[in-house]
């Protein structure tokens, strides 16, 4: 279980100020748990969450040597365009969730799911914020996501407990197939399986 902490004060377009914000907050590792070790162009980013009001906010921090997307506009299919970090968000108790994601360019694709195996919903772009840096070798994500956006109320309750998964699709330019990982022991390289993620308690 992760616990989701009340955040200090900071400003969200200074990285400075948002690591700061986040550095006595767990990290949370990817991997490929799949496979009985990572492929050789595995890197291993990782993600840090936490609580401003009713708000939860994510920090990915993301090792890339070949950092690139084709996206052009919000809710296009992030995953075959380039790469991509992926958000999934669920309510515990019930049946629907969330896939959020953010390019390096900062366009977000938004679905929902009323159950696993469900058709997917476009959600309207903005439904959260986002900002990302890329710095050399690594691009940082910063998402904001309102509570209302998962759990259709408008406030946290304290000891509410949602699923949750970070996945990243790290692609090549190349032509190399990407390398997918998460947070998530998936025995297979299947994201949607919510039963497999993590528990987050705010």
């Amino acid at each position: 279980m992760t616990a989701c902490k009340t955040l200090p004060e900071f400003d969200s377009s200074n990285l400075e100020s948002v690591l700061k914000a986040f550095v006595k907050a767990p990290a949370i590792a990817f991997g490929q748990s799949w496979l009985p070790q990572p492929e050789p162009d595995f890197l291993g980013a990782e993600v840090r969450v936490g609580r401003v009001a009713d708000q939860l906010l994510v920090l990915a921090t993301i090792p890339d040597l070949d950092i690139f997307t084709r996206v052009t506009e919000p809710n296009q299919r992030t995953w075959e365009l380039g790469d991509v970090f992926e958000i999934f968000l669920k309510p515990e108790s019930e049946s629907h969730y969330r896939e959020l994601h953010v390019t390096p360019t900062n366009t977000r694709t938004q679905f929902g799911f009323s159950a696993v195996g469900a058709p997917s919903e476009i959600l309207p772009d903005g439904i959260f914020e986002s900002r990302v840096w890329i710095e050399s070798g690594r691009w940082i994500v910063l998402a904001l996501i309102p509570c209302g956006v998962i759990t259709n109320r408008s406030s946290i309750e304290n000891g509410e407990r949602w699923r949750f998964s970070f996945c990243r699709y790290d692609a090549f330019q190349d032509g190399r197939m990407p390398v997918l990982s998460t947070t998530s022991p998936h025995p297979i390289p299947k994201f949607h399986r919510p039963d497999e993620w993590g528990v987050l308690a705010f």
